[in-house]
């Protein structure tokens, strides 16, 4: 009962951005399955991408640049900063709202007066992130499906970015953990939201630069994004390895977070 109580008062904060970003994350894919050249028109594009600086390149994708398949230009769909970007506000959102914020809104004095334990409080907190990140990901592969049933594209079929769409939800939910570990040290939603994007944003540019620049590029383990490669996917498949990385990290986050919230004064 009282875990359903503290999943309500998630849901009534967020189910509003819940919406926009599902929404967003839907209507973007179905863009891309729109913006897929034609075959007659992929020569001229080779022949431009040819031109691009080798930053450029790393970032459209290696499969998209060697082949500029339907598939490769699907699959930069799913690495575009864009999609990117609507879990991250949602991890972000939800883990810095869910303990900081309330400390710092004063809230939490009328949560912890409910008969409810600490270790309850973190649990709501982390089912609400990985819900919503599941609907966000899953609207997706919708947006994907619904795409590709209006325009079909030879070779492509949505089934195969269900990996993916799995994968980009494990990476957000890894990034969720850790997201939650730092809102249960913070006093403060504000300081909790600098921290949690400012680690994303570190990240990102880490895995990119990383790819680039030779000299940095042992660091590149260091980055969550290097353990989600949509070419990769649809080419091999998920990588036990990387999603093992990605569900450590977050399961270790999660487990900090109950600790530290545990034994944290409010």
């Amino acid at each position: 009962m009282i875990g359903t109580a503290l999943l309500g008062h998630h849901w009534r904060r967020h189910r509003a951005a819940l919406l926009l970003l599902a929404l967003g994350s839907a209507v973007f894919q179905v863009v891309m399955t729109r913006v897929v050249p034609d075959p007659s028109r992929t020569q001229l594009i080779r022949e431009i991408v040819d031109l691009a600086p080798p930053p450029v390149r790393v970032f459209l994708g290696e499969e998209l640049v060697a082949n500029l398949s339907a598939r490769g230009f699907l699959g930069f769909g799913w690495v575009h900063p864009f999609p990117l970007l609507l879990l991250a506000v949602w991890a972000v959102r939800v883990a810095a709202g869910a303990l900081a914020g309330e400390v710092g809104r004063g809230t939490i004095d009328l949560v912890a007066a409910r008969p409810v334990s600490r270790g309850a409080q973190v649990s709501a907190a982390a089912v609400a992130l990985l819900g919503g990140l599941v609907v966000i990901a899953a609207a997706g592969w919708a947006g994907t499906a619904a795409g590709l049933a209006l325009r079909p594209l030879e070779g492509v079929a949505a089934p195969a970015f269900l990996p993916v769409a799995g994968m980009l939800l494990l990476l957000f939910a890894g990034a969720g953990g850790v997201a939650l570990f730092i809102s249960a040290t913070r006093r403060e939603g504000g300081a909790a939201v600098s921290w949690c994007a400012g680690l994303l944003a570190a990240s990102y540019v880490l895995d990119y630069l990383a790819r680039v620049w030779t000299p940095i590029a042992f660091l590149r383990p260091l980055s969550l994004f290097r353990y989600y490669d949509p070419q990769r996917i649809l080419r091999d498949g998920v990588a036990a390895g990387d999603a093992a990385v990605l569900a450590v990290t977050g399961a270790g986050g999660l487990i900090l977070a109950y600790a530290v919230w545990a034994r944290r004064d409010l």
